[in-house]
């Protein structure tokens, strides 16, 4: 199996100073999330009033929407899970703040003509188009100076219909190769008051590739999660990375230095809910993730899944955290106890919206605590309560 190096980052840690008395201070528990970029999306808004500590380390592997052209052009990983969650983190409290997160969230039409779609980049660019002539002189002259040099280097054949604007301001027009998403993401803390830090786990150019129970190879995240296709009749049995479709075959990549870092010294470690494989497992894959975990001392909490989660297809609960285990344990010289990667299984009260039951004993045995809290609301049900669960965290970091 080849291995492909780190890429290096510059990023460094970015936290706002705060502007007002009602939140905490920057002090707030260095709470980190592995998992792609929707699904904690609301669990953000209480999440940013708690602490600005946070770190989300998202997969960069994902193959469809927009991110799959920039992909195709530009040769970056995907980089809409990181917009997402930058987007989440944002603390819009201003009008001209949320005139930004909307142009940031803007996509460009889908049944118009290119010479249209490139002719209304190019108003956005010139300051013309009316959302980006409500911005002050400063930030619009930042946006509009980016929207520019996109455009400058966007091919011809390059398709604009429903083009994120957020994904193709990480189209970086000053640097290329390794470092290739840094200007994306200091250029959303230029825009917006965000309260954490995002990082992809890794920068390398990579998709994600599963075997399934019936010996079919699937290669492309969007392929796995059922939001583009029909859901898999098979289960996946591994996971990996590959580079492409056209060369399939399992490759490495390495952790980067600065989100080992974020990993071992982190208050407490979570595996949210989200799905499964293209979300959780797939953020483990990177040698080195399970070794800087197993050196964290403090806790590590799974979340699971409320419901049915397509890429959980035949898992009882107890599959989960097994296969969890088994993707941490992967590259280790000296896999640790259980308990050392999964601390803690926090749970509602209801067991039916497990799978399989809660395997008490064999979790006991593994040395894993179960706490089982009240989650789930008439509101929310069938998802947790965002309030609710960041409660039941922030207890559990603190016991």
């Amino acid at each position: 199996m080849r291995v492909k190096p780190y890429a290096q980052s510059k990023i460094q840690p970015q936290l706002e100073s705060l502007n007002d008395s009602e939140h905490v201070s920057q002090r707030g528990k260095k709470l980190l999330f592995f998992s792609g970029g929707s699904a904690l999306r609301t669990f953000c808004q209480p999440l940013v009033k708690a602490t600005h500590n946070s770190v989300h380390l998202v997969t960069p592997f994902d193959s469809g929407g927009s991110s799959a052209k920039i992909r195709q052009h530009f040769s970056l990983p995907a980089v809409g899970d990181l917009r997402n969650r930058l987007l989440a983190l944002s603390h819009n409290h201003t009008r001209e703040q949320k005139i930004i997160a909307r142009l940031l969230s803007y996509r460009l039409c889908s049944n118009a003509s290119q010479y249209a779609l490139r002719d209304h980049l190019q108003s956005m660019a010139d300051g013309r188009d009316p959302l980006v002539a409500l911005l002050s002189h400063e930030r619009r002259q930042l946006f509009c100076q980016n929207i520019t040099g996109i455009l400058q280097c966007l091919p011809i054949d390059f398709d604009l219909e429903g083009a994120c604007i957020g994904n193709l301001l990480f189209i970086d027009t000053k640097h290329s190769g390794k470092n290739s998403l840094q200007s994306g993401i200091e250029l959303f803390h230029q825009m917006l008051d965000i309260r954490g830090v995002v990082r992809p786990i890794v920068e390398d150019n990579l998709h994600i590739a599963a075997y399934l129970q019936n010996g079919e190879t699937i290669v492309g995240q969007h392929l796995l999660t059922a939001k583009e296709t029909p859901a898999l009749s098979s289960a996946i049995t591994k996971l990996y990375l590959c580079e492409n479709v056209s060369n399939p075959s399992a490759v490495d990549c390495l952790l980067q230095p600065t989100n080992r870092a974020y990993i071992e010294q982190a208050d407490v470690i979570c595996y949210p809910p989200g799905s499964f494989f293209t979300s959780i497992v797939a953020n483990l894959l990177p040698v080195g993730v399970g070794e800087a975990v197993g050196k964290n001392p403090n806790k590590k909490v799974y979340i699971p899944n409320l419901g049915n989660d397509p890429e959980q297809l035949g898992m009882s609960l107890e599959d989960c955290v097994l296969t969890l285990l088994s993707y941490l344990r992967k590259n280790t010289q000296q896999p640790l106890p259980a308990s050392q990667y999964i601390s803690t299984i926090l749970l509602d009260v209801n067991e039916k919206y497990y799978s399989g039951g809660i395997p008490f004993e064999q979790f006991r045995a593994l040395g894993i605590a179960v706490i089982q809290r009240d989650l789930v609301t008439m509101r929310s049900a069938p998802f947790y309560n965002d309030e609710l669960l960041l409660k039941s965290l922030l207890e559990i970091t603190q016991g």
